[in-house]
This record gives C-alpha cells, structure tokens and sequence, in this order.
C-alpha cells in the first residue's frame, strides 16, 4: 500500500508567517490525518494589520483558522490566495490536499497536487523536493502528463518569477510611507502587530526584520532590504522548472 505524502501544515508553520520557513524533516513519513487540528493551539485572530505588507502570510493564518473549524471551503480559498502571493508552504499544502485527498469535500485530484508541489519546490527547499519527487513516482504516466499541462497554467500566476515579484512590490509599496514617517521621527500603528502607536522607526525596523526573513530564499535576485521601486522588467525571480515530463 502506497504511503501517502504528509501534510506538515500547522498552527506554528503556516501561521508562523514566513515564505522561506524550513518545515520538519520529512523522513519516513507517515499517512496524514487532517492537519493543523488536533495537538496546536487555536487560532483566534490573524493579525490584520500585516495584510497589507505580508499578504501570503496573512492569509496563511487564515487558512488555518478556517480548517481548524472545518470551514474546508474557506481553507483552500485561503490557501490559494496565500499561494498568490507566493508563500511556498501554502503552495505544499495546496499539493498534499489534492493529491492525498483526504480534506472533507475537496476530491482527490492528482494530477493538479502534483502540478502545486512543483511548484512549492520551485525554491530548491529539500522537504518541497522530496515531497514532490515522492508524488511524482506514485504517480501513473497519464497523471505526469496531466501534471505537466496544468503546471504550466499555473506558473504565470503562482511562480516565483511573478508571485514573489508581486508579493515583494507589495511590501515595498506598503513600507514606502512608514520609512518616510520613520525618518521625519513619526509615529505609526499597525492593528495587531503593535499594541500601541509608537515610532515609526522600530515599526519599520521589526517589518524589515520579517521581510528579511520572509524573502531569504530570494536573496540576491531582488531588493529587499533597500526601500526601492522594483522594476519588473529587470527585477524578476528566476525560475528552475521542476522536471514534470518524464
């Protein structure tokens, strides 16, 4: 009996809100049982205020709020939106629920699991990768080709070369007016990432930190530290394709 790829989403991963997370070790891993439910602390409230300069990890956290009260439809429109906005685990997690299909009202489809798992392995990430390979050799030859083709439908919007771009010039577009204030010794508030107005400058400062840490795979192929205008004719992510067709 064919072992079915775990789901390593989780109230800490997910919520936990950066795009370069590395998740568990993925070794021998066992059949899944409905993630982020049992065993993590309920989620209450995602933090709002972060929307606007970290959306993917916003809607992350609303992607586990919706499972852990079995909302099953909200919980894969969030993932989705939070794959927009290129956060790899939801793009993982988005594999592992339709290739497993073990979600309550969410069929199995096999193909479009292993088209979402190439892409959360996009970024080179062992465990994306191991996961992906692992799908790839359970899977029959017609559900390679069909995972080819809707790969490929798929990488316009969802892959790093757009996604991140995307998620990067929100973030900057967001900070734009906070450093301004940061300079000019504003003060600034964020609901539900500071308790209180305070200076702008350690506000932008904490918002750096995250992006930093929320943007370290792509290091090196865009501007994050650096407040700038992103050009997206010259500031693209390069993309590897994951091999799909053999």
């Amino acid at each position: 009996m064919k072992k079915r790829i775990r789901h390593i989403l989780s109230a800490t991963l997910l919520a936990g809100m950066t795009l370069g997370m590395r998740p568990a070790a993925a070794t021998s891993p066992p059949a899944p049982s409905t993630p982020a439910q049992a065993g993590t602390q309920k989620i209450e409230y995602c933090l709002e205020g972060l929307e606007s300069f970290f959306p993917g990890d916003y809607y992350a956290c609303r992607a586990v709020y919706h499972l852990q009260r079995k909302h099953y439809g909200q919980f894969l429109d969030m993932l989705r939106e939070s794959a927009y906005w290129a956060n790899k685990n939801a793009q993982y997690e988005l594999g592992l629920v339709y290739f497993n299909g073990d979600i309550p009202g969410i069929p199995v489809n096999r193909p479009l699991g292993i088209a979402w798992l190439a892409l959360a392995a996009e970024r080179k990430n062992p465990d994306f990768q191991q996961a992906y390979t692992t799908a790839y050799l359970q899977s029959s030859l017609q559900e390679r080709a069909a995972a080819s083709g809707l790969w490929k439908t798929l990488l316009p919007k969802y892959g790093d070369k757009v996604a991140a771009v995307r998620a990067i010039r929100r973030y900057n577009r967001a900070i734009g007016p906070l450093h301004a204030a940061a300079e000019s010794g504003g003060i600034t508030y964020i609901s539900g990432f500071t308790p209180f107005p305070q200076s702008a400058f350690s506000v932008v400062k904490s918002l750096q930190d995250r992006a930093d840490r929320d943007f370290d795979d792509l290091q090196g192929t865009v501007t994050v530290g650096v407040l700038r205008p992103l050009d997206s004719a010259t500031q693209q992510v390069p993309s590897d394709k994951p091999d799909t067709t053999h």
